[in-house]
């Protein structure tokens, strides 16, 4: 998924959501300029950014990141096989979802960032 295809889904949220681009800006504390150039896929949209603007527009996260192509939807399709086999295989994978599950957001990104920071040091 391009950052053209993630634009188009946000621009469409946010009109479906009756805002402006100027509305949204002001609502997420950015400039106007920066969420047209989101929209238009030529700015890099970090997850943090991308789960303020789906809490703020009312979405799913996965609204933004879903490819609407046959052939992406299928490698989603083997991806949740694979979880659905880890989770099985591995039971300490579900506690630490659960675990996530009952955090705010804000902390599941310190924990995500700490996970990032584990797997660069091994």
């Amino acid at each position: 998924m391009g950052f053209k295809e993630i634009g188009k889904k946000l621009q469409m949220a946010r009109e479906e959501a009756g805002l402006s681009q100027e509305q949204l800006a002001s609502m997420l504390g950015c400039a106007q300029s920066t969420l047209s150039n989101y929209e238009k896929g030529k700015r890099r949209l970090y997850l943090n950014q991308l789960e303020q603007i789906a809490a703020v527009l009312g979405k799913p996260i996965e609204y933004f990141l879903e490819s609407s192509t046959p052939a992406e939807n299928n490698s989603k399709e083997e991806i949740k096989k694979n979880i659905d086999s880890a989770l099985d295989d591995e039971p300490e994978l579900l506690q630490i979802i659960n675990a996530l599950y009952d955090l705010p957001r804000e902390k599941r990104r310190s924990v995500m960032d700490y996970i990032i920071w584990q797997k660069t040091r091994s």
